[in-house]
């Protein structure tokens, strides 16, 4: 089985069907991937892994339903574009936000929005701890997706503040302790929001044994203007802590 049969078979048993248009795209994104000679945006050029690993797991963010249509989302820390662009990929309406703080990823993403004539994609390149405070993107979203970025606390004060009261914030996960999920709870109380679900990610037997799961936090009211943080701050001392 190729790479592409592959995440049409994990896709298709999440009934999220593609379409050859979008696993076109979504097959030049993955040579970009492993052949992109400027930075190292993802530590490998393995193509299946970066199929596997990356690709088809960033797109078990659609296994949350209201992420379609023409909503505002951001992907925070955004690195080389996961999930970010295979989820603009797979829902075009999408208008996405991509921020990332590291200058050579940025680029790298330019160019992947340039050569795959991604429209209604934004690339943004700045610390999330200034972006949040900006009018343009304070509030402003209606989906935050973040993966392998930090601690479930230190996301949802990255998260929380760009977005609409109303609005979710997706945090992909492997295993999280208990620990971690109740200072991530302590801290959304903090920003006007809460943990509302956890959705588990199937995998199908050829993708193999993975724990994965998304997080869902829902801002429920305004948050505070004092959040987020200085840059660093939210790691340094993540709120809901004890």
């Amino acid at each position: 089985m190729d790479n592409s049969d592959l995440l049409e078979r994990q896709v298709g048993a999440w009934g999220v069907p593609l379409g050859a248009a979008r696993l076109d795209l979504l097959s030049a994104y993955a040579e970009m991937l492993a052949t992109y000679d400027r930075a190292n945006v993802i530590g490998t050029k393995d193509l299946d892994r970066i199929w596997a690993d990356h690709i088809i797991d960033s797109l078990s963010c659609l296994l949350f339903e209201p992420l379609a249509g023409d909503l505002r989302l951001a992907d925070v820390g955004s690195g080389g574009g996961l999930p970010g662009i295979p989820v603009k990929i797979a829902k075009p309406d999408l208008r996405t936000t991509l921020i990332e703080s590291t200058g050579k990823k940025s680029r790298f993403l330019d160019h992947v929005a340039a050569s795959l004539s991604l429209k209604g994609l934004t690339v943004v390149n700045a610390r999330v701890e200034e972006l949040a405070h900006s009018p343009d993107h304070r509030a402003a979203y209606d989906v935050t997706t973040t993966r392998a970025v930090a601690h479930l606390a230190v996301v949802v004060e990255y998260c929380v503040p760009l977005l609409k009261v109303g609005g979710h914030a997706i945090a992909m996960k492997a295993a999280i302790k208990d620990a971690e999920l109740a200072e991530g709870g302590r801290a959304a109380e903090m920003l006007g929001a809460r943990i509302s679900r956890r959705i588990p990610v199937p995998f199908v037997p050829e993708i193999g044994a993975r724990e994965r799961q998304l997080v869902i936090v829902e801002k429920l009211s305004e948050t505070h203007p004092r959040y987020p943080r200085k840059p660093g701050t939210p790691t340094k001392s993540p709120l809901g802590a004890r």
